[in-house]
């Protein structure tokens, strides 16, 4: 997703003011505008599982209108949104224990993805398959904030200071996690240079 470019974040930051007032109308217009965006980081940050994304999504959702009149602007409407679904999966990913996995269960990610259609070309799909499961499968193995900046920053076009509102962070601490998780993520992926 590129970023939002200035009318379309103001047009946000004007619509959560109108919602933080009240209004239903300004509310369900920011929720078609971002909650594709949301669900994706939230199914990112918690390995694929579908329901506990959904979990959060909900969750951050009903947090966004409580604290809506609280809204001061300080940060794009866009950040401060993505800091709640940040603290909403990090919370449930604390509450839950881990449970013990039976080996079969830790074949490659299926391949809910980031890919666009299918051109037709079984041989492409099968690669483009295999790379995204390949992707999926180390992000899974980043650490949480490095994670969190990677996919903020490529999946959801934010600049290191919208990031770094969102982890709650300086732009430096955004940079070198950045640059820790492109170099794993480089080495994990070097096959498919």
């Amino acid at each position: 997703m590129a970023e939002l470019d200035a009318t379309d974040q103001a047009s946000s930051d004007a619509l959560a003011r109108r919602a933080g007032l009240g209004d239903r109308a300004a509310f369900e217009a920011l929720f078609r505008r971002h909650s594709t965006a949301t669900h994706r980081f939230a199914l990112r940050m918690l390995d694929s599982d579908a329901g506990l994304a959904e979990e959060v999504v909900q969750e951050s959702w009903a947090k966004v209108w409580k604290r809506l009149p609280d809204f001061e602007g300080r940060s794009a409407f866009t950040t401060w949104m993505f800091t709640i679904v940040s603290h909403q999966a990090l919370d449930l990913r604390r509450r839950r224990r881990p449970v013990p996995v039976d080996d079969r269960l830790l074949e490659p990610l299926t391949r809910t993805s980031l890919r666009g259609p299918d051109d037709g070309d079984p041989h492409a799909a099968a690669q483009v398959g295999e790379l995204w499961e390949t992707l999926l499968v180390a992000l899974g193995e980043l650490p949480w904030r490095q994670r969190a900046a990677w996919l903020l920053r490529e999946i959801e076009g934010m600049t290191y200071a919208e990031i770094a509102g969102v982890l709650q962070t300086s732009d430096a601490v955004v940079r070198g996690q950045l640059h820790r998780a492109r170099r794993t993520l480089a080495i994990r992926m070097e096959q498919w240079r």
